[in-house]
């Protein structure tokens, strides 16, 4: 019998966490309710912060204290992110990257060039 294994962690990536455009959120949040019973905080969506520039985000919570250390690390190597939960359905951890400064390398990183 194989022993099932649970991760340490597991990232779900999308352009529509914290940012409702199109149909997806809907499929991506209801998911991250499901994900939530089985993983806990252990399910950790990652977004654009496409609502830097403005008052709040109205999908979005930002929790300073939630994953401290690891957020600490990537203000240290550059990256500008906020983490928080998103205001739906089970309130899953979110990861709202701002991701404006690379706009200008957007071809080198696709290319995996970026330095």
């Amino acid at each position: 019998m194989k022993e099932k294994l649970d991760p340490d962690y597991l990232f779900e990536v999308s352009w529509e966490v914290c940012n409702k455009v199109g149909g997806i959120y809907t499929v991506v949040s209801t998911k991250a309710l499901n994900m939530g019973r089985e993983l806990g905080d252990k399910h950790i969506l990652i977004g654009p912060d496409v609502w830097r520039d403005t008052e709040a985000n109205p999908d979005f919570i930002e929790y300073p204290r939630l994953l401290k250390a690891w957020h600490a690390k990537t203000v240290q190597e550059g990256l500008r992110i906020r983490i928080g939960r998103w205001n739906v359905a089970g309130n899953p951890v979110a990861v709202l990257v701002d991701f404006s400064s690379f706009i200008v390398n957007k071809d080198a990183i696709s290319c995996g060039q970026y330095s």
